[in-house]
């Protein structure tokens, strides 16, 4: 090995491209093994120059495979595909290289060169990892490698997968529409990209139900979902438990059922008023950061979901009486007009029996809850007030009698 110095002198040397100098130098049997403490190689100069016959004469001189592998990855960092086939050509795996970092560069050329000689790219999943950062010039060679190597689809196929699962999860359409392009497939089942590892297989799910809950229909409609494919019923109840009314619109458009529970009931009314109305009923005061009741604006999209679906003949058939109580539970977050706008509908569509309405407001809460708009609702000849509270409304209504009785009188 060198000393600091005479080491040194040899990356001076590679730096100014002394090419004659340089070969003297190995001609003369002195050593090209440089102390670590450089943390360089006289190859990695040579290729940081750019000199093609300065590193074609040092890495025929050096026997290190991994000091040629370094050299290799210094290559690919510059982008420049005649050192990476000379180094290659001279000893450098290929494979040594971690192929998103070929991914990464955006070449189409270096891509296919590496592809073709013997790049690893299913470890760690570099064409997922890749599509996950929107590097378009992945998307073809990833189609070659499905048709050069068909041992390898079903590896390949699911990095697609996985990288669809992930756009249709961030409702990112433009990527959505590429990955189908290119071939991903919208109705495997796994994790999507960026999911935790040791995801339990429970937990998995398609593209397509990841578009179910997105906000923008069109995700789902680039997947083209296929009432003889697809089970569009849970995707209805999907889309339904987050209240994305567009969605739920297009699905029954497809010919999904609203009520399809063996009870004649409905699965997504029930995560509507289940999941939606729970979630965006709980509210934070946006100034004191204090709990505050959802207004029916804050949950427009479950009230718009739920008029939807009993348009299109859905029926309240709750599981037991613990549904209603969660039901309950989730109205209490939300401002008494919420509770009467669902009741207005329930009744309107004739979605649920009139025993179900009772039972939902039959408690001293729920009644305490309605207070303000007992009248409203004492017009669908529904009773919410509590009895002390029909007893002190009876006796304000006979002292005003009374009291309209003296006026009268004393006239």
């Amino acid at each position: 090995m060198l000393s600091i110095n005479e080491a040194k002198d040899l990356l001076r040397l590679c730096k100014l491209g002394k090419l004659f100098e340089i070969e003297e130098w190995i001609a003369s049997g002195s050593s090209l093994c440089v102390p670590a403490d450089l943390k360089v190689t006289p190859l990695e100069v040579a290729v940081d120059t750019g000199f093609h016959s300065l590193v074609q004469l040092l890495v025929r001189a050096e026997p290190n495979s991994q000091l040629k592998e370094r050299a290799l990855r210094r290559a690919l960092t510059s982008k420049r595909l005649d050192l990476i086939e000379l180094l290659a050509s001279h000893g450098a795996e290929i494979s040594s290289v971690p192929f998103i970092e070929v991914l990464m560069l955006w070449d189409p050329a270096i891509i296919r060169y590496f592809i073709d000689h013997g790049a690893d790219f299913i470890t760690g999943n570099p064409f997922a990892e890749a599509f996950a950062e929107k590097i378009r010039t992945a998307l073809r060679p990833w189609r070659e490698c499905k048709e050069k190597y068909p041992d390898l689809g079903p590896q390949l196929q699911e990095q697609a997968d996985r990288a669809l699962r992930y756009f249709c999860e961030k409702e990112d359409l433009k990527w959505v529409s590429l990955l189908m392009w290119a071939g991903a497939d919208p109705r495997s089942i796994g994790p999507a990209w960026g999911d935790e590892e040791g995801l339990d297989e429970s937990e998995y799910s398609s593209a397509l139900l990841h578009a179910a809950y997105s906000k923008n229909v069109e995700i789902l409609k680039r997947l083209k979902p296929d009432a003889k494919k697809d089970n569009l019923d849970h995707l209805l109840t999907s889309a339904a438990a987050f209240g994305r009314v567009d969605v739920v619109r297009y699905l029954l458009e497809l010919g999904a059922k609203a009520s399809d529970k063996a009870n004649g009931g409905s699965s997504s009314l029930d995560r509507c008023l289940l999941t939606s109305l729970g979630f965006r009923g709980f509210r934070y005061d946006s100034y004191f950061g204090t709990p505050a009741k959802a207004s029916k604006y804050s949950v427009s999209d479950t009230l718009d979901t739920l008029r939807l679906l009993f348009e299109h003949g859905a029926q309240w058939r709750p599981d037991g009486a613990r549904e209603i109580q969660w039901v309950r539970r989730n109205l209490y977050e939300c401002e008494p007009d919420v509770t009467l706008e669902l009741v207005e509908q329930l009744v309107k569509h004739t979605a649920c029996t009139q025993d179900t309405i009772h039972d939902l407001l039959r408690t001293p809460a729920m009644k305490k809850h309605l207070t303000p708009l007992a009248r409203k609702f004492g017009l669908m000849g529904l009773e919410v007030r509590t009895k002390e509270q029909k007893a002190e409304d009876e006796r304000r209504d006979a002292e005003y009698r009374r009291w309209t009785i003296r006026q009268l009188a004393s006239r």
